[in-house]
C-alpha cells in the first residue's frame, strides 16, 4: 500500500487518502517503445489524430484546446483544458502502462469559472467502482502517451447534496506530448532527522475547508514518505507557529512510509519569504511525532506556483 497524502488537499485537507499500487502495470523502460508505429501512425499503418483529448457527457463531446502532461519520478500527471477555462485532471500513481482505478487515483473535470468540480471518488464509500484510466501507451522515444477512461464524477462541494453525480464517457487521449521536467519549476528541500528528503514528486494546490483557503504543498520521496506544508491563502510575508491545531495559520504534517495517516508537527515554524499572485516562497522547520517516533524536520524552503 503506498500513500500520495498530500493529494488528499483535494478531497479534504489534512486528511489521509490512501491508494494502491496498480499490479498490472509494466515499468518504463528508455529502450523499449510501448507505442509501435512511425511517429504519429499506428502500427497498421493508418494515421491516428495527434494531441487529442475528448470525453462524452451531458450530451456533448469536451475537446481539449490545450493538455499539459507531466511524468514525474512517480506520478502520470494529465491537464486539459478548454479556453473558457473547464478542464479534466488526473495525477495518476505510477509511471507505466495500465489500468488506474478511478476512486484509488485522482481523476476530476472541474467546469469553467468553478471553484468545484467533479471527482471520480465516492463521497461515502471509498470502494466503489467508480471507473479508471487506462493508460495504453507510452512512447519513449517520441516523448508522447494514449489511453481512454472513463468515471463517474460527484461534485466535489460535499455541503451541496442537490448536484447529481455525473456520467463521464468514451473518453480517450491520444499522442499527448509529455515531458518528464517539471514544467513549473517547483522546487522543494528538507532534510528529515538530519537526512536530506529527495523529493520524486510535488503538487500544489488551491482548496477551500470550512470557509478558510488554504495553498497546499505536497512533496513524496522514493520511499513514499510524505511532507505536506500548508498555509491560509490570506497569510501574507511573515512567519507562523505551529502548535499542531487546525485553527493554525500554517500546517506541517509529515508521513513514513510505514503510517496511514500523517503526523502535524506541534512545534516549529512556517515562514513565507515572498508570495505573488502565482507564486510562494519560504521556508519552515518543524517536528512531528509519528506511532510514537520522532521526526526533526529543519532546512525546509519551498518556491512554487500555486
Amino acid at each position: 500500500m503506498s500513500k500520495i497524502k498530500y493529494l488528499s488537499a483535494f478531497l479534504l485537507l489534512f486528511t489521509a487518502f490512501a491508494f494502491t499500487s496498480c499490479d498490472d502495470n509494466e515499468p518504463i523502460d528508455s529502450a523499449i517503445v510501448l507505442n509501435p508505429g512511425d511517429g504519429g501512425e499506428n502500427p497498421g499503418g493508418g494515421g491516428v489524430e495527434t494531441g487529442l483529448f475528448k470525453a462524452d457527457f451531458d450530451g456533448q463531446t469536451f475537446s481539449s484546446s490545450s493538455t499539459i502532461v507531466y511524468i514525474s519520478g512517480g506520478s502520470i500527471i494529465i491537464n486539459a483544458y478548454r479556453s473558457n477555462g473547464e478542464n479534466f485532471g488526473f495525477i495518476l500513481e505510477g509511471t507505466s502502462t495500465g489500468t488506474y482505478p478511478a476512486n484509488q487515483n485522482l481523476v476530476t473535470y472541474t467546469p469553467a469559472t468553478s471553484e468545484y468540480g467533479y471527482w471520480g471518488n465516492h463521497p461515502t464509500d471509498d470502494t466503489a467502482d467508480t471507473g479508471s484510466v487506462i493508460i495504453t501507451s507510452i512512447n519513449t522515444v517520441n516523448k508522447t502517451i494514449s489511453g481512454t477512461f472513463r468515471f463517474t464524477g460527484y461534485w466535489s462541494d460535499f455541503d451541496n447534496e442537490t448536484v447529481a453525480p455525473k456520467q463521464f464517457t468514451n473518453g480517450v487521449f491520444t499522442n499527448l506530448p509529455y515531458t518528464s521536467t517539471n514544467p513549473t519549476s517547483d522546487t522543494f528541500s528538507a532534510k528529515v532527522n538530519g537526512i536530506e528528503f529527495v523529493d520524486t514528486d510535488i503538487f500544489t494546490v488551491e482548496t477551500q475547508i470550512a470557509g478558510q483557503e488554504f495553498i497546499s504543498i505536497g512533496v513524496a520521496n522514493a520511499s513514499d514518505d510524505e511532507i505536506t506544508v500548508s498555509v491560509k491563502s490570506s497569510a501574507t510575508v511573515g512567519s507562523y507557529p505551529l502548535t499542531g491545531t487546525a485553527a493554525d495559520n500554517a500546517q506541517l504534517i509529515y508521513t513514513p512510509n510505514t503510517e496511514d495517516f500523517g503526523a502535524r508537527a506541534t512545534t516549529g515554524t512556517v515562514t513565507i519569504t515572498e508570495k505573488t499572485a502565482t507564486r510562494l516562497k519560504g521556508t519552515f522547520t518543524g517536528r512531528a511525532t509519528s506511532n510514537g517516533i520522532d521526526y526533526q524536520i529543519t532546512e525546509g524552503a519551498f518556491d512554487v506556483e500555486y
